[in-house]
């Protein structure tokens, strides 16, 4: 029976991935898939492109603890970044009513 993880993982000096599953078994065969991501000199190296359905159907495929993980260390993520930029804070401190009319 196949099973499908879907993982990210951030490149290691000397151009190395780890990946770390403790369903795998030591001298099992696996396929692994590298799908990189294309940057544009605007975008900021964290963003991501918008995921395909095939890695869309691979995470709802695994287990729940594990998609509860991954979307936990998103949100931690996300957290630290609206933590370090302020812009928003600042967009959202006026009044929404315009008291001018």
């Amino acid at each position: 029976m196949k099973s499908t993880r879907y993982v990210t993982a951030t490149v290691l000096p000397g151009n190395k991935i780890e990946i770390q599953d403790l369903n795998l078994e030591v001298g099992q065969t696996v396929k692994v898939v590298i799908i990189i991501s294309e940057s544009t000199p605007d975008s900021s190296p964290r963003e991501e492109e918008s995921l395909s359905l095939e890695q869309r159907l691979a995470f709802l495929k695994l287990p729940m603890s594990e998609r509860r993980r991954i979307l936990e260390s998103q949100a931690e993520t996300m957290l630290e970044h609206y933590q370090q930029d302020s812009e928003w804070q600042e967009l959202m401190a006026g009044d929404i009513i315009d008291d001018s009319i």
